[in-house]
């Protein structure tokens, strides 16, 4: 059914030619000024969402909407800087179901490239065996791969650690299974995941 569903949606958007993408285009410029040109994030709060799964930034888009994640004040990255903080929820809730699959396609198509950022090498061997024994079923190929899961491996710690805190107050909603490894996991043991994602930079 999603297949058939992103086919339709990939087609009329060819099929209704220039308008068209230019109206993602101009969303996607909206996105990108905050995200990084193309989805890329050069900041680290802030998640880098090209070549992320269609289905899975469709959803997260779709949760916003009901505030089933965190929407946190924040400003804006390049363009207009000086326009008022906004949040994820409020970008959300002015997009139309259409808007939300065409960006889901549209930054799945994109690379993704892993943030440049710190690590303590000496956890990363015992931060790929916690992945690998509690994540790898939804996040596969040791964090790498777009599917059920996000990609993690690469992306921004920071962003991370903010997300996954808001798990256990209920304010970031993930499946079950994932929420019952987050909540048992202790501080140290997600701080030396973290140390795993944040060393896969290429």
């Amino acid at each position: 059914m999603h297949v058939v569903k992103t086919v339709s949606i990939a087609l009329s958007l060819f099929l209704a030619g220039p308008a068209a993408a230019a109206e993602i285009e101009a969303l996607a410029a909206e996105c990108d000024s905050c995200h990084g040109s193309m989805g890329v994030s050069a900041h680290d709060d802030v998640p880098t969402i090209a070549g992320q799964d269609a289905t899975f930034l469709s959803k997260s888009l779709r949760s916003y909407q009901i505030w089933g994640r965190p929407c946190l004040k924040s400003s804006y990255r390049t363009g207009d800087t000086a326009r008022p903080k906004t949040d994820m929820c409020k970008i959300s809730s002015g997009l139309s179901d259409e808007d939300i699959e065409a960006l889901g396609i549209y930054y799945s198509e994109k690379e993704f490239v892993p943030a440049s950022q710190e690590f303590d090498a000496s956890r990363v061997a015992a931060g790929a065996a916690l992945h690998e024994a509690n994540c790898d079923t939804c996040h596969k190929e040791g964090g790498h791969a777009a599917g059920r899961g996000p990609r993690l491996a690469g992306q921004w710690v920071p962003y991370l650690k903010t997300a996954l805190k808001y798990v256990p107050t209920g304010e970031h909603l993930v499946p079950p299974m994932m929420e019952r490894a987050i909540t048992t996991f202790s501080a140290e043991e997600i701080d030396t995941l973290m140390n795993y994602y944040a060393s896969q930079q290429d």
